[in-house]
């Protein structure tokens, strides 16, 4: 009995790794240091190389080339509080804080007075997930350490027909790719939870394709819309390995059981579904100093509502994981004020989790966020040099009892990111 548990945690270990993708948390906003200035709220106003990424249709209403390179320094802290039956009251652990520095780099040109051209590189999902004393923490058999990696590179054609109107569209390919870690448990006769075997699943970089199509209307002077839409990109995993190392415990029986029901090395297959995204926004500038902005996110994280995994060296690990996420939305608030020589900025934005409570696992603790942003810029000739700071307040996320392989507790998370920007201008 205790062997056939193994061989499930096992295969359940492997089961998991591509859900790393899920979480709107990790989904990337961080593109720009003007637009996190305004929290993101750049859709309608976008006025530098950025708009690659935001909203391409803006190109057509930037002046000559531009080439804009930034990254951000994204922090993080997550602590967990254990709830009964398992893994108790008075249980608490704590994740390493994360350091992420995702960068970006963004050209802009123009053909004509009419058509405009765009490339960009950027990271848009990504997540580091490292809990404190792995041999030791009590999720250990669902995920020690996970790293997901995604590289987006696009390229943007935009047509402005005359002032009011500007349309565009372009191709994009995500290179992505995955590890998680885990140990797993067995429990002796005296219910001690004893480490038999680390688990490590991981992938090289594989690619998916999608496209995207702007917006973007200037009824008058004071007032601009944008739209922009975001492709889901799909990229199969067709090369993920998954290897089973075991552990001694100095138990000659116990490890002689362990040994003789390891799994073997083996590969593994799947599809990482990333979501597609419509938003849409509104700028007014109701003096020349002044722009303020609203924008509506909806990603499609509903599309990813399970996972096929494919074990072609043993069938009988096939596996669909039921996900169940939700469509999501964003609401994100913006302003600056331009003076002589320097512009600040400031912002608010509100993300709502997809993430029902029995999706809530050590891996990816999603809860909904709150993040308020400031920032400054200043052009000296050709060159301008921007810079942001958001501080991301999480709501504690509760698995109300419901997370499906029965991890209970309460999460709490704080994430800080401090961004800049440089642009050159000819």
């Amino acid at each position: 009995m205790r062997v056939h548990r193994f061989m499930q945690a096992c295969a359940l270990a492997v089961l998991l790794a591509p859900a790393v993708v899920r979480a709107s948390g990790y989904a990337i906003y961080e593109q720009g240091a003007a637009a996190l200035g305004m929290a993101g709220a750049y859709l309608a106003s976008a006025h530098d190389a950025t708009a690659q990424f935001y909203n391409p249709a803006a190109m057509s209403r930037l002046k000559g080339s531009q080439l804009a390179l930034g990254t951000s320094w994204i922090s993080t802290r997550t602590s967990f509080s254990g709830v009964d039956p398992y893994p108790g009251f008075g249980v608490t652990e704590e994740m390493k804080t994360g350091n992420f520095f995702p960068p970006n780099v963004y050209w802009t040109s123009h053909i004509n007075e009419r058509f405009s051209y765009g490339a960009g590189i950027n990271a848009p999902f990504g997540l580091g997930v490292d809990w404190k004393d792995p041999n030791e923490f009590t999720g250990r058999n669902r995920v020690t350490k996970a790293r997901l990696h995604g590289v987006n590179a696009s390229a943007s054609l935009a047509f402005a027909p005359n002032d009011k109107w500007s349309f565009a569209a372009g191709p994009s390919v995500l290179f992505s790719n995955v590890e998680l870690n885990s140990i797993q448990t067995l429990a002796t006769t005296g219910g001690q939870q004893v480490n038999v075997a680390n688990v490590k699943l991981k992938s090289d970089y594989k690619e998916g394709y999608g496209f995207h199509a702007a917006l973007l209307a200037t009824p008058s002077e004071q007032w601009r819309v944008g739209v922009t839409y975001r492709s889901t990109v799909k990229v199969k995993i067709d090369d993920g390995n998954a290897t089973f190392t075991q552990i001694p415990t100095g138990d000659p029986a116990l490890d002689g059981v362990v040994a003789a029901n390891l799994p073997p090395g083996q590969p593994v297959t799947t599809e990482l579904v990333f979501p597609g995204m419509l938003s849409g926004g509104v700028a007014w500038n109701p003096r020349p100093d002044w722009t303020y902005e609203v924008d509506l996110l909806w990603t499609q994280w509903s599309a990813f509502d399970k996972l096929a995994l494919r074990f072609p060296k043993d069938p009988t690990l096939d596996q669909d994981i039921i996900e169940n996420y939700d469509d999501q939305f964003q609401i994100r608030l913006g302003a600056e004020h331009r003076m002589a020589t320097w512009t600040g900025r400031f912002g608010y934005y509100y993300d709502h989790s997809p993430a029902p409570s029995e999706s809530v696992t050590p891996l990816l603790p999603d809860a909904n966020r709150h993040g308020v942003t400031v920032g400054a810029g200043t052009t000296r000739g050709p060159w301008t040099i921007d810079a942001y700071n958001l501080f991301l307040f999480v709501e504690n996320r509760s698995t109300e009892g419901k997370e499906r392989d029965g991890y209970n507790g309460t999460y709490k998370t704080y994430v800080n990111s401090l961004g800049a920007a440089v642009t050159y201008h000819w």
